[in-house]
């Protein structure tokens, strides 16, 4: 689900994690372009630069970037930290551009959205994404700029360090293995979030060794920003489907990372940044990355209408439709192909889906039984021996 998973893994809640996001739309980091260091040198011949406490925090969270990934940046990116409201001002603008320039993506998003349940059929994506990055988004960093923007909480507070921490990571990775991939925009495949999912666990490994280096009282204090950032009723508003999705890149990313400085250290994730893994179980499950399972090839299923996105939706989205919906059950998944349309309004999907074994393929026919009575709508059948066949319109 390329385009959709593209979105949905730039944001993050603050009082759920305690992490930051890279802001993404449609396949890219965005953001405008502010040219503001502070740790550039005075302009002016002969004066001597005046730093602040911001500035030295950033020349330090500098070396120990470099010290925990293992070399250097290969130059100093942008620091800019803004108020509150001329961070939400940023946010919401930036995502207003960004849709106002593609509405042939809003269309086809909101088509998935809307059919698969994360958002209600009323609601817009681009106005979700509004709400949710007004509501919950710390930071961003934009790598066709090398600029970094954090919303800054209070003067210096250790939520704002540990958001600088973070997304001097992704400067990082983007220095070295470059973050922005156009050739991801037009795959429907999930490399673009498991791609996504890789260079979050990066970042939030990164500031967890950071986090690691504080005082027992400065962590307390630091959960204490984190779990009192913002309005925690500002997410009611939205699925719980949809808050598992946006989730997942950190919860998962992150320990598919730990996995792999186990495994291979940082040279490891080195090569996962350089080429990610295939699929969102790869991440999940650290046996199929080793194998290089990677799932079964099916043809898209056919449509009703007019189809507006044909790809693979794969594990990360059925785990986020059940957990959002109470269903905590495991699942096996073999394989899977989705085809979205429009059908006079109403927004349709038909999704194919396999397991790795006869019993595996009953337990998920069984579960979007569930699934189904939950959400109030669609149908679940065995399309053949090997595969069922979910269908919703709404």
């Amino acid at each position: 689900m390329e385009r959709s998973e593209a979105v949905i893994t730039g944001v993050v809640l603050a009082g759920m994690c305690g992490v930051i996001a890279v802001l993404v739309l449609l396949g890219r980091e965005i953001g405008p372009d502010v040219a503001a260091s502070p740790v550039e040198p005075s302009a002016i011949e002969g004066t001597i630069p005046v730093l602040t406490d911001l500035d030295y925090f950033v020349l330090e969270a500098i070396e120990f970037v470099e010290t925990t990934r293992g070399r250097s940046f290969v130059r100093n990116p942008v620091v800019l930290a803004l108020t509150e409201a001329d961070f939400v001002a940023r946010v919401e603008d930036d995502f207003a551009a960004g849709f106002k320039d593609s509405p042939e993506d809003l269309e086809m998003l909101n088509a998935i959205y809307r059919s698969t349940g994360l958002i209600s059929p009323q609601e817009s994506i681009d106005e979700v994404l509004q709400a949710f990055g007004a509501a919950g988004i710390l930071g961003f960093y934009d790598p066709e700029t090398d600029e970094l923007v954090v919303r800054q909480v209070d003067d210096l507070s250790l939520l704002t360090k540990s958001t600088i921490v973070h997304e001097l990571a992704h400067a990082f990775d983007d220095q070295h293995f470059n973050l922005d991939r156009p050739e991801y925009d037009d795959r429907t495949d999930e490399v673009p979030w498991t791609f996504r999912a890789t260079a979050e666990g990066s970042a939030n490994w990164v500031e967890a060794a950071w986090e690691a280096t504080l005082t027992e009282a400065q962590r307390g204090r630091l959960f204490n920003e984190e779990s009192t950032f913002g309005d925690p009723g500002a997410f009611d508003a939205f699925e719980l489907s949809y808050l598992m999705l946006e989730f997942s890149v950190y919860e998962l990313g992150e320990a598919f990372v730990e996995d792999l400085i186990e495994t291979g250290g940082v040279d490891a994730l080195d090569a996962a940044l350089t080429e990610p893994p295939f699929t969102s179980e790869q991440v999940e499950e650290w046996e199929a990355f080793s194998i290089g399972e990677i799932g079964r090839l099916i043809d898209p299923p056919p449509a009703d209408g007019n189809v507006q996105f044909e790809g693979a939706g794969g594990q990360v989205l059925i785990r986020s439709l059940f957990r959002g919906n109470g269903i905590f059950l495991p699942f096996e998944w073999g394989g899977d192909q989705m085809t979205v349309w429009d059908d006079g309004g109403l927004s349709c999907f038909r999704w194919d889906i396999q397991s790795d074994t006869p019993a595996g393929l009953d337990t998920l026919r069984e579960l979007f039984d569930q699934w189904v009575a939950t959400v109030g709508s669609g149908s679940v059948r065995l399309l053949d021996s090997a595969t069922i066949r979910v269908d919703r319109c709404v």
